[in-house]
Formats: C-alpha cells, structure tokens, sequence
C-alpha cells in the first residue's frame, strides 16, 4: 500500500434488496453508503437505473471513489457516464452492461408472486455459496442478507427489478474515463465472470480482477474484497497521476 488512498471518499452503492448499512462490510477508510431507490429508508420508489444515478449524483459534493455492487455495479456506471465530474474511479463488483431484460421482468413477476420465504431462500441461493449457507453460526454476511429480504416490501422489490430491465449502456460504456476495476466472483451464477469480463473489455483502460466467490463475494468474504478495493484506490491513484489510460 502507497497510502495514497488512506482517506478519500468512497461511495458504496449496494446489492439489489439490501441498503446502505453493507458498507459496514468494507474494512476501507473513508467509506459511506447511501439508500437507492426502493431501498431501506429511501422514500423514493424504484423508477430506473438511470433515475438512481441522477439521485445519487445529486447527493455527492465532491468527486469520489464509487464501489458499485451488483445493481450498485449499474447505478454506478450511469454516475460515471452522467455525471463524469463527480467521479474519481469506479470499481464494478459483479455487475454487467446490461442484464438480461425479459429475465428481469420475469424476476418482478416472481417477486411479487412468491411467499416470503420462498423468495428470501431463492435469492439467497443466486447470491451465496452451498457452504455459507450450510455453515453454523450463520455467517454475517448471510444473516444481514436474510433480514434485509425477510423485511423488504416485495411490491418495492419487483419495482428494483424493473428498474434493472432499463438498464444498457452497451453502446456508450465505451464512454467512461474514470479509473475503472471489474470484479467478477468465479463461482458467480447470477452475473458470471464472462459477463464481467465483457464489461472490462469494453471499458478501455479498466482492470480485470476476478477472486474465488459467489455473487455476493463482499458479503461471503469481507476481508478479501475489501483488500480489493484498497488495491484498486492505489492503482487508480497511480493511473490519474501517470495521465495514461494503460497504466497499471
């Protein structure tokens, strides 16, 4: 560590169905979250990704470091492509350019129909590995993921998952200047690591980073991601100091 990154400002966007309390998760100094839409205390209903940017766009004075996770991921390619200024660097944590639309709606369609614990077990499945959710004592990550699903509005939730069908830059990713890290987990079923290393491809001078992990990698291996992070501040301090697109 070069300690150039001890005390800048970082942005946490959560996971879809959780809220700002997961930057409780990163051991990284200057870390803060904030509420998406749809979310934890956020009055706000889920209307689009690009909608969620602008709101949290809103809510930064100052360029930041922005860690985007899954939707975050989104959310926070849209800041970037939006709100360029008010950008520092961006690490995309299992996210992608653009999900698969109809699967999404199906997914709201889903949401709104199944009983609250099919839905809480279901998702957790997509986000956790076999072992994490067999261990005993409940893991934290897990248990903090189950509370948030077991208390979420499901009409609220479908709305996320609409929101997320909005959601394609594929034709101006491309766009995106920030410093940017893409973070797959290997044993990711919900966004596999091909999907994140096709958003690293199309964003030019973007580091590819891939660590043994399920969707939710911050949550089921907190101490790993957050090294991560650290290492991408550095790296992204190195690369705005060096002007070069290719630094590494």
């Amino acid at each position: 560590m070069t300690g150039t990154s001890s005390f800048r400002p970082v942005l946490v966007l959560h996971s879809a169905g959780l809220d700002r309390e997961s930057v409780r998760f990163l051991s990284v100094p200057g870390v803060h979250g904030v509420d998406l839409q749809g979310h934890g205390a956020n009055p706000s209903p889920a209307t689009t990704v690009q909608a969620m940017a602008d709101e949290v766009a809103a809510q930064i004075d100052a360029p930041v470091d922005i860690v985007g996770l899954s939707l975050g991921g989104m959310v926070a390619q849209h800041v970037a492509l939006r709100h360029p200024h008010k950008v520092r660097s961006l690490l995309l944590g299992c996210t992608t350019a653009y999900p698969n639309r109809e699967a999404m709606l199906d997914r709201a369609l889903l949401t709104e129909q199944q009983g609250r614990d099919e839905l809480v077990s279901t998702t957790l499945e997509r986000w956790f590995s076999p072992e994490a959710l067999g261990s005993s004592p409940e893991p934290e990550g897990v248990r903090y993921a189950k509370e948030r699903l077991e208390q979420i509005d499901q009409a609220r939730f479908a709305a996320v998952w609409r929101a997320i069908a909005t959601h394609d830059v594929r034709d101006i990713v491309s766009s995106i200047t920030a410093p940017t890290t893409c973070l797959a987990g290997s044993g990711d079923v919900s966004t596999p690591p091909e999907v994140v290393r096709a958003l690293h491809r199309a964003i030019r001078g973007s580091r590819y980073v891939e660590m043994a992990a399920p969707h939710m990698a911050y949550l089921e291996d907190p101490r790993r991601f957050s090294q991560a992070v650290l290492e991408h501040l550095d790296w992204a301090a190195r690369f705005a100091g060096t002007g070069n697109e290719e630094a590494v």
